[in-house]
């Protein structure tokens, strides 16, 4: 009895994974594939849509494969597989901090120079648990025994050239807290709080900066009118934030772009020096060019990194991995230096990157394009590819639907809820994503690629989420 009630749970068992794999079929998934792209929604978009089986790389589904589309965010999982072969998945920015001159006692007859090698995690909110780099630095002085430094604190910016931002991002989007640049020193996510009380007759009263950054200014060119329209740019010759358009009279809170976050970084260390009691001269010394290594902050491992970046989207850490890329790979620090280095990468990888047009590493660049085919070929060769120490692979750092990410209302309530891996991407007219099935063991990569659609964006992603549903879920 006990024999024939194991081989009963065995054949059970066989029957189901054969189901499952019987019903994830060509038949079926080209059904659900032109049921979306051929819906009257889409007669005027670019759509591409593939599914592939990342055991064997066999397409079992696919409208408009070759067609470049823009990928907006969706871009990230480009740019964070390249850091993970070339950097690495240990990789960690590594920044030096100096003592520029001579000890005499307990007295630094010099400067503190912080060196800026890219970090985009300095002081970011999203790792807290790192130890900050200004906390770093005066417990190291104290370990020293230093309670005086007569000169200043000077940062080394010179890894990284001006301007920080992309060429190819929108003007309107410098100014808010998905465009900030990625500068050689970054700090607090080169992010501010830009605080204000609109008076309706193009005036503003109360405006600060949260934390207060020395040196930006708010620069206010809003013309009368009570209407709630208020617009937001960025200048970085002159560092500023410029007001437009129309307030209402209530308090304003924006999340803004800081433009020279080395400031920050500046002036919450002269502030933690004069907390803790060590003296700052706070004019430059001429040392001679006498210089020791005080510390070198280690940033969070890359694989730590790419999954805060996937999960949040954040632009601003992609666009530092880009560059690093390039400065690693012996290049100037230029983003298109970056996209060379990955374009060569896949090529050596057998993967066609003719057709993918990438002008940044975050997406925000609408020029942007790729197409779903390419997207195919890059994530089946990523599926099963180890990295680090901890063997961790690019579908175990993306987010999964129903845990840490979303599409639409409907595939929470099926059974492959929290088994699909995503990376979403969406601007103005924009919705994409790419990811994988089943999120634990990747079996099919898969890529959505919609530009120009009709109707609602919530409509969209729903209509995605019932494309999934249809090729992936065995019981629907």
């Amino acid at each position: 009895m006990k024999l024939r009630f194991f081989i009963t749970l065995i054949l059970i068992s066989a029957f189901g994974t054969i189901t499952q794999a019987r019903d994830i079929t060509p038949q079926r998934t080209q059904k659900a594939i032109d049921r979306f792209v051929d819906d009257s929604l889409m007669r005027h978009g670019s759509v591409g849509v593939i599914v592939v089986d990342v055991k064997n790389g066999k397409t079992l589904g696919s409208r408009n494969e070759q067609m470049a589309c823009i990928t907006a965010s969706t871009m990230k999982t480009v740019t964070s597989s390249a850091a993970l072969e070339l950097l690495g998945a240990d990789y960690t920015f590594n920044t030096p901090v100096y003592l520029d001159g001579e000890i005499h006692g307990s007295t630094l007859r010099g400067n503190l120079v912080i060196v800026g090698v890219g970090d985009p995690t300095l002081g970011s909110v999203y790792f807290k648990d790192n130890l900050d780099i200004v906390s770093e630095i005066v417990e190291t002085l104290k370990k020293q025994g230093i309670n005086q430094i007569d000169g200043k604190i000077i940062v080394d910016k010179s890894l990284y050239y001006y301007p920080a931002y992309n060429g190819d991002w929108c003007a309107d989007d410098l100014a808010w807290d998905y465009g900030m640049g990625v500068h050689a020193l970054n700090y607090c996510d080169n992010r501010m709080r830009l605080v204000f009380d609109g008076k309706g007759d193009g005036t503003v009263a109360n405006a600060h900066f949260e934390p207060n950054v020395p040196g930006v200014e708010i620069v206010n060119h809003m013309r009368p009118g009570n209407k709630d329209d208020v617009g937001v740019l960025l200048e970085y010759a002159h560092p500023s934030i410029v007001l437009t358009g129309t307030a209402a009279d209530t308090t304003y809170y924006f999340n803004v772009s800081n433009p020279t976050p080395e400031a920050l970084l500046i002036d919450s260390l002269q502030r933690t020096l004069a907390m803790t009691g060590i003296k700052l001269g706070g004019n430059p010394i001429s040392t001679g060019g006498k210089r020791w290594q005080l510390l070198v902050h280690k940033s969070p491992v890359m694989t730590d990194i790419i999954t805060s970046l996937l999960e949040r989207s954040d632009n601003m850490f992609t666009e530092a991995l880009l560059r690093a890329i390039a400065h690693h790979s012996g290049r100037e620090p230029f983003d298109s230096e970056g996209v060379a280095v990955i374009d060569s990468l896949f090529s050596s990888r057998g993967i066609d990157a003719s057709g993918k047009f990438q002008y940044d590493g975050s997406g925000l660049a609408r020029n942007n394009k790729a197409p779903v085919r390419f997207f195919a070929d890059m994530l089946t060769y990523m599926h099963d590819r180890r990295f680090g120490t901890k063997q961790l692979r690019l579908v175990d750092l993306m987010p999964r639907v129903g845990v840490n990410a979303r599409i639409g209302n409907l595939i929470n309530e099926t059974a492959i809820s929290t088994r699909v891996a995503v990376k979403s991407g969406s601007m103005r007219d924009v919705q994409c994503y790419v990811g994988y099935y089943p999120a634990d063991e990747p079996r099919y990569a898969w890529a959505v690629l919609v530009n120009n659609w009709h109707g609602s964006r919530p409509n969209l992603k729903n209509m995605i989420d019932r494309l999934l549903i249809n090729v992936f879920d065995p019981e629907h």
